[in-house]
């Protein structure tokens, strides 16, 4: 019986392994395929090619600066030029825009003459210089074309937000809102792992595309936003129910036309918070975990009001995570102590009806009746564990509110750690755990062990915020099964 039981906990040990080694194949593969067949799926080719006028000009530049970013304003056509986001030091106008002529909140129409006059159209600022400190402010820019009309572009910036508010107004005519061409990445925050092209959501999904599967001219209807993003950044307006036109540049450019004059822009980080509050939070990409991911990120936002450093911030959390879950993390050492204590009478057992499989069984079961043991307890502390892990994984990797924050050593949680000591402290503590964890035989912890060093390499390519977590994790539970232990050893002595 005692082998069965080894078997038991090789096999449970296992299954996470497998789970894991499956969730690293995601990490690697999995997000890039969903992303490719999703966007298959929801694209519609346009019949109509409408070229985008290119102007190289700038003329004067209107500045503007907020508590969270700086933004640059070109008097031509009112194109945004610059867009600079303090916190995390990116620049999000690519300088695709500069080679092509092309910028993000360039107003166009469907009308070629009209539009080519339009994007070199000279407007006049109602002021040169905009600082943004406790209230809203607006720049407006005015201009009139070759037939007299008068084109006015005004432009609402908000001193705790990264929306911008643009409405365009010219007698008689249906304008669009570009965004693009494409969204700068900064070499800091780019990943193999992130979207980097046109995303949009619609009344029905959210679609993310990718540059070099679009075929020409993709048009989407019923739109709520749409834009360019990478992991961590977004370009976007968001309007209601508009259309909107993906339009490839090659090789692997894109632009995204908005069929929209009044729009909601947001140009800044995927914060959950900011994005909530204009209703674009399915901008962030948590994979199938999102619907957790989000309440689990928002508890994290919450502990940082009161605890600045990340790193700390995760140790308290695992902390909390332990203290809800010491009931059955007690009852499953318990479990696993009398499991220990009863081995040998699982043993005779076995030796006395080994020929009996029915008869084992009955026997087994009586002895664990008897004894007040479940051998399953002793799994449910970790089986409850791997849900979470998989959502922190999302957290930890996608969450930009974590993106660039130190902790001791580590210059980077959401990135793995360069140094690698923190994977091999957290494979160590695993074998300290282990050392604190009652055994029916010492198979069982050279299985562990082995397991462990396995641990270690699959985690060194792991978020180090996500290792902190498991280290933590393994601390906090080693020093609870030696308590419990001791208090076990004290009453029945």
């Amino acid at each position: 019986m005692g082998d069965r039981n080894n078997s038991k906990a090789s096999i449970f040990q296992a299954i996470i392994l497998a789970a894991l080694v499956f969730f690293g194949f995601q990490f690697f593969f999995g997000h890039h395929e969903e992303k490719a067949q999703e966007s298959g799926k929801a694209r519609k080719v346009s019949a109509v090619k409408v070229d985008i006028p290119a102007s190289k000009e700038i003329g004067q530049v209107v500045k503007v600066e907020t508590p969270l970013y700086t933004a640059e304003i070109s008097t031509v056509n009112g194109k945004l030029i610059s867009l600079y986001v303090k916190k995390y030091k990116a620049q999000l106008v690519s300088s695709v825009s500069k080679s092509m002529g092309i910028y993000p909140l360039m107003t166009v129409s469907d009308d070629p003459k009209l539009s080519g006059e339009l994007a070199g159209l000279e407007l006049t600022p109602n002021v040169f210089s905009l600082n943004i400190k406790d209230k809203p402010a607006s720049l407006v820019l005015r201009g009139k074309l070759s037939d007299g009309r008068e084109f006015v572009k005004t432009l609402t910036f908000y001193p705790d937000s990264y929306r911008i508010d643009v409405s365009v107004s010219l007698e008689g005519v249906k304008l669009e809102t570009i965004v693009g061409p494409d969204i700068k990445v900064n070499e800091a925050h780019s990943s193999r792992m992130g979207h980097i092209g046109p995303v949009l959501e619609t009344e029905e999904k959210v679609v993310r595309l990718e540059p070099k599967g679009i075929p020409g001219y993709l048009s989407f209807s019923r739109v709520l936003w749409a834009g360019e993003e990478d992991k961590y950044f977004l370009m976007a307006v968001k309007g209601s129910g508009f259309s909107a036109v993906v339009e490839a540049v090659p090789p692997d450019h894109t632009v995204v036309r908005n069929l929209i004059s009044k729009v909601i822009f947001y140009g800044g980080p995927k914060e959950l918070n900011q994005l909530e509050s204009l209703g674009m939070d399915a901008a962030i990409d948590f994979g199938i975990f999102g619907f957790a991911a989000k309440p689990f990120l928002k508890f994290f936002l919450f502990l940082h009001r009161f605890i600045p450093d990340w790193g700390l911030l995760i140790i308290v959390f695992t902390l909390i995570i332990k203290i809800l879950l010491h009931p059955l993390t007690h009852k499953s050492f318990v479990s696993m102590k009398k499991m220990q204590e009863i081995a040998p009478k699982l043993e005779d057992i076995k030796k006395r009806y080994g020929n009996d499989p029915q008869k084992l069984q009955e026997e087994t079961m009586k002895l664990y009746r008897e004894a007040g043991v479940n051998p399953a307890s002793g799994c449910l502390p970790m089986l409850l564990q791997i849900p979470i892990f998989f959502i922190l994984y999302e957290i930890f990797l996608n969450a930009v509110e974590l993106k660039g924050a130190p902790f001791l050593w580590v210059p980077d949680l959401s990135q793995p750690d360069p140094t690698y000591l923190l994977p091999i402290l957290m494979g160590l503590s695993m074998i300290v755990q282990q050392l604190f964890t009652p055994t029916t035989n010492e198979q069982q912890k050279k299985i562990f062990i082995a397991i462990s060093v396995i641990f270690t390499f699959m985690f060194a390519s792991f978020p180090a915020g996500l290792v902190l977590y498991w280290l933590t994790n393994n601390v906090i539970t080693a020093i609870q099964n030696f308590v419990i232990n001791r208090l076990m050893e004290k009453r029945e002595s």
